[in-house]
């Protein structure tokens, strides 16, 4: 199954962009497996699942949106062997939390929701960083595991 991106421009009457839908397959990597906060909100009840979807082969389309919105991804990279890398940071609150929280490594996942650009408060002179507030989050499929005995090599 491909990687798949694509963002939808949400106006209002007068024709100016209030927000952008985007949409996206890709596949958790070992540093995007989403970690979970429970202790957000104004009485510390809230809770919130921050992860990264790895997408590869579609940064044309990706390129597009961060020249719009004038904002980078969390990590982008090229090489001539694999084409491009574009690593997605995402956010899901309350249950949909609990949804991204149990995606492990090697997940094929469908996230969808409204872009969210986010001011380095650390570094100001960099680029603000465009991640996914979630709403809809679906697994696509399993990593398959390997069995204990797979890499052995049968004796002659």
């Amino acid at each position: 199954m491909k990687d798949y991106f694509s963002f939808e421009s949400i106006r209002d009457k007068n024709g100016e962009v209030i927000c952008y839908h985007i949409t996206m397959i890709g596949t958790i990597e070992a540093d995007g497996v989403a970690r979970i906060r429970t202790d957000l909100g104004t009485g510390q009840d809230k809770k919130m699942a921050f992860g990264r979807l790895t997408v590869r082969g579609v940064d044309k389309k990706i390129a597009v949106l961060l020249k719009e919105t004038n904002s980078r991804i969390w990590y982008h990279s090229y090489n001539e062997e694999d084409g491009a890398t574009d690593i997605i940071s995402y956010t899901a609150r309350d249950w949909r939390a609990d949804e991204a929280y149990e995606f492990s490594e090697g997940d094929r996942v469908l996230v969808e929701g409204r872009a969210y650009i986010r001011d380095n408060a650390a570094n100001p002179a960099r680029q603000p960083e465009l991640s996914v507030t979630a709403t809809g989050l679906f697994l696509l499929g399993r990593k398959r595991r390997q069995s204990f005995n797979s890499g052995l090599i049968p004796q002659k």
